[in-house]
């Protein structure tokens, strides 16, 4: 499996998809070599790259409300 090309997605897929890499990053938090924290990382470069890092940011919230906590 390679690495996703985050270049390509508009914001709304973008958020989407860095919700899910987000809270499989959390899931997989015993496992450090796990690829989706490159993926997580991979998105906040992005969201970076654009200078939107509310993009990043939104994707979090959503990944920590379905896990039932209310971001900060």
């Amino acid at each position: 499996m390679g690495e996703r090309d985050w270049t390509i997605l508009d914001d709304e897929a973008f958020v989407r998809i860095a919700e899910q890499q987000i809270w499989l990053s959390a899931f997989a938090s015993n496992n450090p070599r796990a690829p989706v924290h490159k993926e997580a990382d991979a998105a906040y470069d992005e969201a970076e790259r654009r200078q939107k890092p509310w993009l990043y940011q939104r994707a979090w919230n959503k990944a920590s409300r379905s896990c039932g906590y209310e971001p900060s």
